[in-house]
């Protein structure tokens, strides 16, 4: 059978799967469309929201949790034939889909199929890019972390470089190169590592889109040590001192200490909630980190679960949930009702734990 021109068929790996996608005649450009491929998507606050941290590459534990909570059908054959069953609810990925483990081009192609599905059932698939997928990007696909990833692709018979370019025919490539790096829904904003800068949306959306246009992706916006898919909570949290990186400096607010209305209130406290309040949002999620991490205020979040701080204010969500990382239990955030107060990490087993009293 002769398929047509519009459509690209590629075995991935002998036997596992076949994933077939729509691809332009003419091969992929490397500009990106900002209006259609926005740096910070925006979208309103369903009644059922969910966020997923760092898979890593483990399809099979992705797939555990999105059933739990039946966001889509139980496991399906291949990720072609994934059946989105969440209706209106919206999921955010907060990127790292690739590394560290095997199967990341089954999570990227589920991903990819989930998009369109959601849409169709009145919700939607986010998915933000991680600093796993803006290192492979920035190393033209010859990055020595984006091992694991560089190997699938050889294994299949694509070309690291070529997906780094947005060059391959399958169009992962494309679809990486046009992630944003944020996402708000409703007063709730989603990334990758969490510092923001203190810039509002509009000057986020500009910063990232005139470095990387400028620069490409390894602009100082995704990759300075302090970024919005770089910052650490080690040896201490990110807003706990002031050193913003360069990339992330904006007059108006550099020198701020927050309002007063915040008086008294630890400065490293002040100094997230300004960033958050920049942003338009009240509440912000992230991934990047699995481990412990240790508080000025003394409180201690354990390795390997999803953990909330300030009444809600962050959420951090990277469980270390891929085999290739720590073999973390793994858990998606659940917010119901738009609610603080109803917020839960499902895990794949079908426990549900409050994490706002």
């Amino acid at each position: 059978m002769t398929l047509p021109q519009s459509t690209v068929c590629r075995r991935i790996a002998a036997g596992v799967l076949v994933v077939c996608f729509l691809a332009a005649d003419s091969p992929a450009q490397s500009s990106r469309d900002w209006q259609r491929f926005p740096a910070i998507v925006e979208a309103p606050m369903p009644a059922e929201l969910f966020a997923l941290g760092d898979v890593h590459g483990d399809y099979d534990r992705t797939i555990e949790l999105l059933a739990a909570a039946h966001l889509i059908a139980s496991h399906p054959a291949a990720p072609r034939s994934v059946e989105w069953t969440g209706g209106a609810s919206v999921l955010v990925c907060t990127g790292d889909m690739i590394d560290k483990y095997d199967h990341g081009m089954n999570v990227i192609a589920m991903m990819r199929v989930l998009e369109p599905l959601a849409a169709q059932a009145g919700g939607r698939v986010i998915v933000t890019m991680g600093n796993h997928e803006a290192e492979f990007l920035a190393g033209a696909g010859a990055d020595q972390k984006n091992a694991e990833f560089e190997h699938e692709l050889d294994a299949a018979g694509i070309p690291p470089a070529d997906v780094a370019a947005g060059k391959d025919a399958m169009g992962i490539g494309r679809w990486l190169r046009d992630l944003p790096v944020g996402a708000k829904v409703g007063d709730w904003f989603f990334c990758h590592a969490g510092n923001t800068g203190r810039l509002s949306i509009s000057q986020l959306d500009e910063r990232v889109q005139t470095q990387v246009t400028q620069h490409g992706f390894d602009s100082p916006i995704l990759t300075d040590p302090n970024s919005i898919l770089e910052a650490r909570l080690h040896p201490r949290p990110w807003w706990d001192w002031d050193g913003q990186a360069p990339a992330l400096k904006d007059a108006s607010t550099e020198n701020q200490t927050h309002s007063s209305k915040n008086a008294g209130i630890d400065p490293g406290e002040n100094r997230l909630r300004a960033g958050i309040e920049a942003l338009g949002a009240h509440h912000l999620v992230f991934g990047h980190q699995p481990g412990k991490v240790k508080f000025a205020d003394g409180s201690e979040r354990e390795a390997g679960v999803i953990y909330e701080k300030f009444d809600g204010l962050i959420f951090l969500i990277d469980t270390g949930m891929s085999r290739g990382v720590s073999s973390g239990r793994g858990a998606l955030l659940h917010i119901s009702n738009a609610s603080v107060h109803g917020a839960s990490a499902v895990y794949a087993d079908g426990t549900v734990q409050r994490l706002v009293q």
